[in-house]
């Protein structure tokens, strides 16, 4: 069986910029690694003419940060001083824990938790102005560092068993890994400003938790959306895989759902660019871009138009391209890529009522639509 969609035939090219790092060692608790790009701490830290945009190269050898506040130094003696006092605990309030919600907070015995806390900007604005500049030192397209006030950042956060042999002391200490910030207010609609992993846990996989959470919380706002354009490399990289997967699993398990019945088994489905969209709540023009990345669609048919009454104000219909799908194609994408078409997150995973939208009395939720014919603009035709 084969799925059709009718795709706008438009794209956009993006350009990087690179810039030449001031920044060489960061100590982070326990662990050191590299800066990957110029640092925008004060000048108490790089110097005035760094500040100014002088490419003197590094002038800072190592930087020494909290990783509980995300304070930060250049002296090892004052460093190790904060640190053995910082009491700070995570801040804001936890939304959701992976793999089951549940309200007790205190360590589990023999396994660790990942978890998601929600921190108000306009509330712990030193620990997120800290944070952004900790995290401008990877990522390359960072701009908001200081006026954080219109923004909240989703920390993720790792909590260790209690029986842990690296606990110093009784009480494991939460450590955060990677967060994502998220505006109050996107005129855009954008689910996600900005996204990092720390160096040290990346290529673990756990970017997808960041990233599934940033489109659960738009699917519980109703808010149809995407990341922030543009994309950092690693990000991007990132994204196609989790869109990937997205996209791959809705295609594959609504063709099941379809060969079950016997009117859908062994017909051509055509649905639009729009309705993938809805289903999977990735913005159009990102499907449009993750489905030529797999490399799994083929032009048919030429071009074709919307129906005149689909929608558009000139009520010409709109040019779209046909292309045809094929579940094996899918699949085999899938097995190339090593992806896992399990969620990566899970509703039950949420605290409950956070960021649901209250629908009004009356609304239903559109159930499985038969076979059929979805025009662009969604409205469906039952066929026979």
């Amino acid at each position: 069986m084969e799925l059709e969609l009718r795709i706008d035939d438009n794209s956009k090219d993006e350009d990087k910029e690179s810039l030449e790092r001031n920044i060489d060692n960061v100590i982070f608790g326990e662990v050191t690694f590299k800066a990957w790009y110029p640092s925008w701490y004060p000048k108490e830290i790089i110097g005035e003419k760094a500040l100014a945009g002088d490419k003197g190269g590094i002038v800072v050898s190592e930087l020494y940060v909290c990783p509980r506040c995300f304070g930060y130094g250049k002296v090892l003696v004052e460093w190790v001083r904060h640190c053995r006092c910082c009491e700070r605990e995570v801040p804001g309030r936890r939304v959701y824990v992976h793999g089951g919600w549940r309200e007790d907070d205190s360590p589990r015995p023999t396994v660790g938790e990942w978890s998601i806390w929600e921190v108000d900007g306009g509330v712990e604005t030193i620990f997120c102005q800290n944070l952004s500049l900790f995290a401008k030192l990877f990522l390359d397209n960072k701009s908001v560092f200081f006026d954080v006030s219109g923004f909240n950042y989703f920390l993720l956060v790792y909590t260790p068993p209690s029986n842990s042999p690296h606990n110093i002391d009784s009480t494991p200490h939460k450590q955060i890994i990677g967060f994502f910030s998220k505006e109050k207010l996107s005129w855009d609609n954008n689910n996600l400003a900005c996204i990092l992993i720390f160096p040290p846990w990346q290529r673990k996989g756990l970017g997808a938790i960041l990233m599934g959470v940033s489109y659960a919380i738009a699917r519980r706002e109703q808010i149809l959306g995407g990341p922030e354009k543009p994309i950092s490399e690693l990000g991007r990289k990132g994204y196609k895989r989790f869109w990937g997967a997205e996209i791959a699993r809705w295609i594959l398990e609504r063709q099941e759902r379809r060969t079950k019945g016997k009117k859908g088994r062994g017909k051509r489905e055509e649905v639009g660019i729009k309705v993938l969209s809805e289903e999977t709540w990735i913005a159009p023009e990102d499907c449009l871009a993750v489905l030529r990345d797999m490399d799994v669609v083929e032009r048919v048919g030429g071009r074709g138009r919307t129906s005149a009454g689909s929608g558009e104000g000139d009520g010409e219909g709109k040019e779209v391209v046909k292309v045809k799908i094929d579940k094996e194609a899918v699949r085999r994408w899938c097995e190339r890529e090593r992806i896992k078409l399990d969620r990566v997150v899970g509703e039950e995973g949420f605290r409950p009522g956070y960021a649901e939208r209250i629908e009004e009395d009356g609304e239903e939720e559109e159930g499985e639509e038969g076979e059929g014919e979805v025009d662009e603009e969604g409205d469906e035709e039952m066929g026979g």
